[in-house]
């Protein structure tokens, strides 16, 4: 199908990059759209200003970014959810942004096991609860990424000095169990598939496997508990397009965390695997279906406007598709010419012009 126009809203990153390098392969037009130079004006109506001028149309936008445009991540998907495809649902933007609402929100979920989790915003209550822990524990800021923000602690009284610190930082904490093992497992997905998946390994002396901390990385074929678990969490968070981060326990994989602004680049060097393809795949044929029903769906509103049975000669502009070298027709254009399938006619066929006559 042609004509489909792509627009990958982030920060220009370097996977980013990829996206966009692949996605000039499939989409007739590809941009990168810097989210930072983004606006939202509400006023009468709601509009989309790039640059200052307004964000033109697309068939599928690709939207993320960081924690701290989760909301302007939140507004764009609210903004566009009718207009094109977005492969990330606007709620998925605030919940994968705080790992307190990860936990949460896959908490009634049997299959989405994960490390039992406590949250607190008074300090006191916290120090309170952390006397009755077994130890080590970890502790995490809501909206830490790439590694930062979790804390190890050893002891009740290493647990309480680090929670005096984030209070002078006006810091919440989330408590978790700490599983001892020192690799983690990062999983892309792509709609119903998995597209990549690797094991993190820390580095001596740390407890973070993410490669943003030095860790090390080996390819990882996942089980197919742990296949059926990310897709499922992709779903339950309506993020067609995330990472899944996972660790091994002596109680199965556990969930740690949900990511919809996965890098690319480590897995891809990793897996040897061309992931940024297999996303931008997903993402065209997802806009090219929708595309088709938004077509069959205005063919049909058409149809219902006209009276078929008292239009002898008229004239419509309309765009044909092709397939296998096969001239397609919109639906009510097949109706008014009342042509039947297997039907011998007349091709003519001068300067560009093209009759079919039936015989």
């Amino acid at each position: 199908m042609t004509g489909l126009k792509f627009g990958l809203i982030s920060l220009g990153s370097k996977s980013s990059q990829m996206l966009i390098d692949e996605a000039k392969n499939f989409f007739e037009v590809a941009d990168m759209i810097d989210l930072r130079k983004i606006e939202i004006r509400i006023d009468k109506k709601t509009e989309v200003l790039y640059d200052g001028k307004i964000l033109k149309d697309y068939d599928c936008l690709y939207i993320k970014g960081s924690y701290k445009y989760a909301s302007l991540l939140y507004g764009l998907s609210e903004i566009y959810k009718d207009k094109c495809f977005i492969p990330i649902d606007s709620q998925a933007h605030i919940i994968a942004h705080n790992k307190f609402l990860n936990h949460l929100h896959f908490s009634s979920e049997k299959m989405l096991k994960m490390p039992a989790t406590y949250f607190a915003a008074n300090v006191s209550e916290t120090k309170e609860f952390l006397k009755t822990l077994n130890y080590p524990i970890i502790l995490k800021i809501p909206s830490g990424t790439h590694g930062k923000g979790v804390i190890f602690a050893e002891s009740n009284a290493s647990a309480s000095s680090m929670i005096d610190a984030l209070e002078i930082f006006k810091q919440p904490v989330i408590i978790q169990d700490y599983i001892n093992v020192k690799s983690d497992i990062r999983v892309i997905v792509a709609g119903e598939k998995i597209v990549g998946s690797m094991r993190r390994i820390a580095k001596q002396g740390e407890v973070r496997a993410n490669a943003h901390q030095g860790g090390e990385a080996e390819p990882f074929i996942v089980t197919t508990e742990m296949k059926n678990m990310c897709i499922e969490a992709s779903k339950k968070i309506k993020a067609s397009i995330c990472a899944i981060d996972l660790v091994e326990s002596d109680y199965g994989p556990l969930i740690l965390e949900v990511n919809t602004s996965p890098g690319l680049q480590k897995i891809t060097e990793v897996t040897k695997k061309n992931i940024a393809i297999e996303i931008v795949e997903y993402l065209y044929d997802e806009t090219k279906k929708l595309r088709e029903i938004k077509d069959k769906k205005n063919s049909l509103n058409l149809m219902d406007e006209m009276n078929l049975d008292n239009i002898i000669s008229k004239e419509f502009e309309v765009n044909i598709k092709l397939v296998n070298d096969k001239i397609l027709l919109p639906e009510f254009i097949s109706k008014l010419s009342k042509l039947k399938d297997g039907e011998e006619v007349i091709c003519k066929i001068q300067n560009g012009k093209i009759e079919l006559i039936r015989q």
